[in-house]
């Protein structure tokens, strides 16, 4: 019954907004918004009212040139409303629309410095949790307080329609495929590598997260799922300022993310810079069993395999620049970034084999003990540059990247076989012990270069077209050998050196229009990939080259100022990770390794999405995808050795269907709350082993976030997640997984610091089971690892705030950096 009457009362608004439309509504307003020394002020929230009640008519947010523009509007009497964080609020006069007067040209609005009026006060704006924009979804993540003391990983995983899994693997509305860009930048990394990075990225190192399933032309078409841009904190306003972030977290082991960010600008030039270091240290329990049989060797085994890991890493992260302010239209800027760290990680793991055919008599026993130590060395340098032309509107841009990886792995896996008894086992014929030492270096080199250019057209219309090229360059030696009698004998059959070059090259073009009510977006972009891959060792090498067409499509239409439809298509690629093709082997002991495949090919897929947008508080979106040759995580079993490992196929046909919605409300004065939830239905349909593989499940996935606003600087949250029984890669049935967690924080220091306390998964509930039963695989998978955590946080900012942050400059790098990297636990 309230179904019917919502439907009833939704419709009849409908009506009658389309009946008092029938005035005549052909007036236009428009002005130009600057600061006090002159210079233009972008995102700007302009407002017109009604002049009789104050009333909402329509909101505007200015351009980069500060411009702003309101049309269709009726015959009546208007003020006008400009509001931006760190200024004062402006006024205009009463403004009539008539017949005989129907433009309105503000020719300036000067905005006042709220600092510069109110001495010694500092104006803060607060920020909603998750803004949901027609074309993406912020995520502002110092909004959230329960964010203190977590990683860039963990604030990604309660972010709205976001799921990771056990390996890290980012899923955004049930798709695998994201692309993870850092302020517009391509990270190039891929699993485990990528696991790392965010890992090593302290929270408070944030400013927003940015979630956009439906690109245009204008970004990399990789991405079956879409991008998701993680932006850093970087101020623009002039003066010297900045913050600092120091956390101490407890768990089972201790943890210390620390973050220092600082701004200096004068009319010339804007010096930044952002620093991080963290001690991490934690671990990770996993339990597999797996079942084998081999007929012709007579094996009926269960195996039962329990693997204790223990991890600590040290990771420096930075990021600095400088923007010259060539002239009031040319700006020039370099950027910096790197990170240093020092992985390590030892696991201890037990199997033990049961033979079936006995009623479970424990046949035979190993020990693993394997270390990994991993020195990682990271450098980006980036060039750009920004030129404003003449026609208003039109401007030029360009980016050069140059990003190194560089890591000199080392790992050693002591491998025993034990009788029933203890005693060594000498009967297989195999080398017992195994002792298996490693030494896998890893450079990756990447060359980037792109140039964008928007020229505005007549009539409301916009043209865009761009350039980019990048050149990448791996090279990857695994050297492996084992000790006879404590000498090393080269292991011929695991040793490889793979070497890797890609080069691709982008020609797009963007053409979008607004028609009335009518706005429509078309683009096309074109890619040519050549790569080239040569296993040394093995002698095997390919050359592949090819071109495809990637076309995007969008209508969207505004029932109301504060309702909007739009629909999309759009067609992506998801190449490999690089460390996904290097044939790499990686250990959990002789029995269970991860290895790379270098045959892999891209996947391709179309997606489709109709959206509801309400007032940018509630997002309702329908997809549909279809992705051809997925890559998928594959486990391959050899019953005849007891060895089972992880690498990745393309083997199936994915098709995604499902329903999302994010809101966001202010409620009351004190109380805020931000909900998400996705509801799909995933169908793999393929060959995997040699055997047909047809499977479907739908599932479905609920984000909350509830802040309180108790008055005297305090506040608190409380937030959490569920993610139903879900299917990865058409092949692991993952049970549900779920968390709850708590925060409560103190504004101190005449509100310039805050003292946050984070209660994270207090209930110890958060752990992943999965099981997959498919051919003559039979596996069950438990993990836990180190998430039950309380930290203590103090965040301090100097220096002035005075004017919003501008639109951040996008570096070029954007796609490569994504896939440099294998999969990993949390």
């Amino acid at each position: 019954m309230r179904r019917t009457a919502f439907i009833f009362s939704f419709s009849l608004s409908i009506l009658i907004y389309h009946s008092s439309i029938a005035q005549l509504s052909t007036g236009k307003i428009s002005g130009i918004i600057k600061d006090n020394t002159g210079k233009p002020i972008e995102s700007v929230s302009v407002s017109l009212l009604k002049l009789k009640d104050s009333s909402l008519v329509k909101v505007a947010i200015t351009n980069s040139g500060g411009q702003f523009e309101f049309e269709r509007i009726a015959i009546g009497h208007y003020l006008i409303s400009v509001s931006n964080v760190g200024y004062i609020a402006w006024w205009s006069n009463p403004q009539e629309i008539s017949p005989a007067h129907q433009s309105i040209i503000i020719n300036e609005i000067t905005l006042q410095t709220a600092a510069a009026s109110l001495g010694t006060v500092t104006v803060v704006g607060k920020r909603p949790l998750v803004e949901n924009k027609i074309d993406k979804i912020v995520v502002n993540v110092e909004a959230s307080i329960s964010n203190a003391g977590n990683s860039a990983l963990e604030v990604l995983e309660k972010s709205p329609n976001i799921t990771i899994d056990k390996d890290g693997n980012i899923n955004v509305k049930g798709k695998q495929g994201v692309v993870i860009l850092i302020d517009g930048k391509q990270t190039y990394l891929g699993g485990q590598d990528l696991v790392e990075l965010l890992k090593s990225m302290p929270a408070s190192q944030l400013d927003q997260i940015e979630i956009m399933t439906q690109p245009s032309a204008k970004y990399d078409a990789s991405g079956n799922s879409g991008i998701i841009n993680i932006k850093t904190k970087r101020g623009q306003q002039k003066g010297f300022n900045g913050n600092i972030s120091l956390s101490y977290v407890q768990a089972i082991y201790p943890k210390s993310p620390n973050s220092f960010n600082f701004n200096y600008r004068n009319n010339k030039f804007n010096v930044f810079g952002t620093y991080s270091y963290s001690y991490w240290k934690g671990f990770s329990d996993i339990n597999i069993n797996r079942i084998f049989v081999d007929s012709i060797k007579g094996i009926n085994q269960h195996l039962s395999q329990v693997s204790n890991l223990k991890f600590h890493s040290h990771p420096f992260n930075m990021r600095t620049g400088v923007d010259f302010y060539a002239s009031p239209k040319t700006t020039f800027g370099i950027v910096v970034s790197g990170q240093l760290d020092y992985r390590t990680s030892q696991v201890h793991t037990l199997s033990n084999f049961f033979d079936l055919d006995q009623n479970g008599k424990l046949a035979s026993y190993a020990e693993a003990w394997t270390t990994n130590k991993t020195p990682w060395r990271n450098l980006g340098l980036n060039f750009n540059f920004k030129r404003e032309m003449k026609q208003k509107g039109a401007e030029l841009t360009g980016d050069f990247d140059y990003i190194l990886y560089d890591s000199k792995s080392q790992q050693e896996s002591d491998n025993f076989n034990h009788n029933p008894d203890g005693s060594l086992d000498s009967t297989s014929g195999a080398i017992n012990p195994y002792l298996l030492r490693g030494n896998l270096p890893s450079i990756i080199r990447i060359y980037t270069g792109k140039a964008d250019y928007t020229h505005p057209l007549k009539n409301n219309a916009k043209f865009e077209a761009g350039w980019k090229s990048s050149f990448v360059q791996t090279d990857n030696d695994a050297q492996y050998s084992y000790l006879v009698n404590n000498v090393p004998v080269v292991d011929t059959t695991r040793s490889n050196h793979f070497l890797y070059r890609e080069n691709v090259n982008a020609l797009y073009a963007n053409f979008s229009k607004q028609i009335k009510k009518w706005s429509v977006q078309a683009g096309l972009r074109m890619e040519q990939t050549h790569a080239k891959g040569n296993q040394v060792v093995k002698n095997q090498s390919f050359d592949t080259s090819y071109v495809q067409l990637f076309p995007t499509f969008y209508l969207s239409y505004a029932l109301t100022d504060k309702n909007q439809l739009t629909f999309s298509y759009g067609r992506r690629i998801d190449r490999p990770n690089y460390q996904d093709m290097n044939p790499f082997q990686y250990f959990l002991d002789q029995y269970t390794y991860r290895q790379g495949n270098p045959n892999l090919r891209p996947q391709l897929s179309h997606n489709i999405e109709l959206s509801y947008n309400y007032k940018g508080e509630l997002n309702l979106t329908a997809n549909y995808t279809i992705v051809n040759d997925v890559i998928n995580d594959v486990l391959k079993q050899i019953d005849s050795t007891r060895i089972t490992y992880q690498t990745k196929e393309n083997v199936a046909k994915q098709t995604n269907v499902g329903l999302s919605l994010t809101y966001n409300k202010q409620l009351t004065k004190w109380v805020n709350v931000s909900l998400s939830g996705n509801l799909f239905r995933d169908h793999y349909t393929g060959f995997v082993n040699n055997s047909y593989l047809n499977v479907d499940l739908t599932a479905f996935n609920f984000n909350f976030n509830t802040q309180f606003t108790m008055g005297k600087g305090w506040s608190s949250e409380i937030n959490g997640f569920y993610n139903s029984k879900n299917l990865y890669s058409g092949l692991i049935v993952a049970e549900p997984m779920e968390i709850i967690s708590f925060a409560v924080a103190k504004k101190v220091l005449k509100d310039k610091g805050m003292i946050k306390l984070n209660f994270r998964d207090p209930f110890y509930i958060m752990h992943f089971s999965g099981y997959t039963q498919f051919g003559n695989i039979n596996t069950t998978i438990h993990a836990k690892w180190d998430n039950r955590r309380v930290a203590l946080v103090f965040t301090y900012r100097f220096g002035k705030t005075m004017n919003n942050t501008p639109a951040r400059k996008k570096e070029g790098s954007a796609e490569e950096q994504n896939r440099v990297g294998g999969n990993g636990q949390q």
